[in-house]
């Protein structure tokens, strides 16, 4: 009897994580036995404990290095699925890992549902092999979409719709059948039907009682199901609407009266707002004057963390979008208009609590000195970038602009500063990417109308030079100071990743694409969260707080970095999924015509091109091109090869036939001219 006692005083999964998550020092079996005064022998029972832990994930945020490897536990994580291959196989990204290695799912334990894109799995790592992607076994769901998928009549490589459907998730390969077709009929093509994926007796995954969803070509429905598709929160609770009431009517109160305790009043300057023509969040307003030796610099940034209050419900809302989504013809904001577009906004004429970076920079642009802290504020003027650019380029501009109120030098200090931070930012190496977003105009009806490239302005530098100054400054003050927010890295180029992209980190890091040592996001917190946990920790020590209070511990800090890179890159795709939506259906009076392609790289499934026409991403795949050593005997199309294929490359202008669109799942069908019949 006395050893069935022993056995049941072996301390339970919840005791014994919390015990780890109390250190961080690195413990055996031996040490975990003698911190709960058991003896030796129990060593094969805790490490069978842990094991299940381990598998369960109980494990999953202990600080690194908490657990000895000699204990010889199973590589877990978090996985984020991004993709399903064609061949079914489901890929993502380690969730918690700063560089988020890829990692394929081999196996699922039994029962599991099957992974789409969005969904959180906790997977076993198989051991590295050397290579950059991971493989793993998918041991239990953490964390599910929960949105349904939208489904559309597939198309066949030579454009004509097939008998079965895919998703209009273009990160979901592969066509799929309907489970019931005697219950449920095909969508005719254009139309789109929401279900979910159930798997069948074979093995296959097959579409379940699809519902009507809308058609394809309506007005709206490009943004509609680009935000269902990548399950990006829409509407605000209640709670949150209320917050932002509330908040609001405080703004309101503070209109022409004295500044706050600890703010500097800086309603006497003349700050302005420079923003595109249907903004409506304005974070930021600069200001400059000349010095004897350089310049001297005010940017003021909307004091969001005063209202969003850290563990509120709007808190929680604005975590949970990571960021405002800016699509064609819509935009979701990170917080509710009440704040976003309203009070916490610096409209013109209106009095808004602030911060400040205030900096003194050489004719050469180096940074003398600043400092950030709080203040109070008016804008001046609301300009837009291109107001401003005719402005400084001598044009006149009607009587009753605004513009005519500002002191008569101002926007040529703006410049003249600009062009002195532009000049430091070229001395240090910092690269200068070519201008590709786009602009999409829209009939009255709502359909596109025309796409082009949106025009980069002198202004537009400016405001990009004013703000990367600022967030150097407050990403030197947080490191300085040991501050608890979230560094900008952007490592440099390897061979395994030529073309790495910037992210957020807990690391100070360097972001190689400025060429900075240090770097932060500070200067837009109305959109983006890494903003507003940067304002909290700065705010704290403006008010000269040494130990911010509400600082999480690492693994949480580690755990914010990998949802604010995955929402960023959300909203990105979402974006171009809209766009690509909205280019097939105003390409498709195109169809059986001629189309201009620029080729941007190739892969194994073809060559990566951009349509010329509307701007967007497109496949010429290999089986539609001509191939003089006639490899490619799949071809559709049966006609004999070309006797030469030029060889593509990056940015040739070549021709391709359009075969068919997708507007539903923004895929343009394209076969070189010599194939189309």
């Amino acid at each position: 009897m006395p050893g069935r006692s022993e056995a049941a005083a072996l301390p339970s999964s919840a005791a014994l994580r919390a015990y780890l998550l109390g250190g961080d020092t690195p413990v055996g079996l031996t040490d975990m036995l003698r911190a709960f005064e058991r003896p030796i022998r129990d060593k094969a029972r805790l490490k069978t404990l842990l094991h299940a832990m381990a598998l369960d994930g109980s494990l999953l945020d202990l600080p690194a290095g908490r657990l000895k490897t000699s204990i010889g536990l199973p590589e877990t994580a978090r996985a984020r699925i991004t993709h399903i291959r064609t061949d079914g196989t489901p890929c993502g990204v380690l969730a918690d890992n700063p560089a988020a290695t890829p990692v394929t799912i081999q196996t699922l334990a039994p029962d599991l549902p099957y992974p789409l894109p969005g969904d959180v799995f906790l997977v076993r790592l198989r051991p590295a092999n050397g290579h950059y992607r991971r493989e793993a076994r998918a041991e239990c769901l953490l964390a599910r979409t929960n949105i349904p998928l939208a489904f559309a009549r597939a198309l066949g490589a030579d454009g004509a719709p097939l008998e079965r459907l895919w998703t209009c998730n273009p990160h979901i390969t592969g066509t799929f059948a309907l489970a019931e077709p005697e219950l449920f009929p095909l969508p005719a093509p254009g139309d789109v039907v929401l279900g979910s994926l159930q798997p069948m007796p074979d093995g296959t995954l097959a579409v379940t009682k699809p519902v009507p969803y809308g058609h394809a070509k309506q007005a709206g429905m490009a943004c509609r199901l680009s935000l269902l598709t990548y399950g990006v929160p829409t509407r605000f609770s209640s709670t949150a609407e209320q917050e932002g009431e509330y908040a609001a009517a405080l703004v309101a109160k503070l209109h022409n009266q004295p500044a706050p305790a600890n703010r500097r009043d800086l309603r006497s300057l003349p700050l302005i707002t420079l923003d595109d023509e249907t903004a409506q969040d304005f974070d930021d307003a600069i200001w400059a004057e000349t010095t004897e030796d350089g310049f001297h610099l005010l940017i003021a940034i909307a004091d969001v963390g005063h209202y969003v209050t850290h563990g509120s419900a709007l808190d929680m809302e604005a975590r949970q979008r990571g960021t405002s989504v800016y699509l064609p013809d819509q935009s979701v904001p990170m917080l509710p208009p009440s704040l976003s577009a309203n009070a916490c906004s610096l409209l013109p004429g209106l009095d808004r609590l602030c911060l400040f970076a205030d900096m003194h920079i050489t004719h050469g642009g180096t940074v003398r000195h600043g400092t950030i802290g709080q203040g109070i504020m008016r804008s001046a003027a609301r300009l837009t970038y291109r107001d401003a650019q005719d402005a400084l380029d001598g044009k006149a501009m009607p009587p009753e602009h605004p513009i005519h109120t500002l002191p008569p030098a101002l926007l040529g200090t703006l410049k003249a500063a600009g062009d002195a931070l532009d000049l430091a930012a070229t001395q240090r190496g910092a690269l200068r990417l070519d201008e590709d977003a786009l602009v999409i105009t829209f009939h009255p009806d709502g359909q596109p109308a025309a796409f082009q490239p949106r025009e980069r302005l002198a202004t537009h530098d400016l405001v990009a030079s004013f703000m990367i100054a600022a967030n150097t400054l407050a990403a030197e003050i947080a490191h300085k100071n040991q501050l608890p927010v979230l560094f900008r890295v952007h490592p440099a180029p390897t061979v395994k990743r030529p073309r790495p992209a910037a992210r957020y980190s807990t690391l100070a890091e360097r972001h190689n694409g400025l060429g900075l040592p240090l770097y932060t996001h500070f200067t837009s917190p109305i959109r983006r969260y890494a903003d507003l946990v940067a304002h909290r920790a700065l705010t704290m020590w403006c008010q000269g707080t040494t130990t911010v209070a509400y600082a999480p511990p690492a693994m949480q800090d580690n755990a914010l970095v990998s949802h604010l890179n995955f929402t960023e890159k959300r909203a990105a795709q979402c974006v171009q999924d809209s766009q690509n939506r909205l280019a097939a259906a105003f390409l498709a009076p195109c169809v059986g015509q001629n189309v201009n392609i620029h080729a941007t790289t190739t892969t194994r499934q073809g060559l990566c091109v951009r349509l010329t026409k509307t701007g967007t991403p497109s496949l010429l795949p290999w089986s539609a091109v001509p191939d003089y050593a006639r490899m490619n005997d799949d071809s559709l199309y049966g006609k004999s090869a070309a006797r030469h294929t030029p060889p593509s490359q990056s940015g040739a202008l070549l021709k391709a036939v359009l075969l068919a669109t997708c507007p539903a799942r923004g895929v343009s069908v394209l076969a070189s001219p010599h194939y189309a019949c």
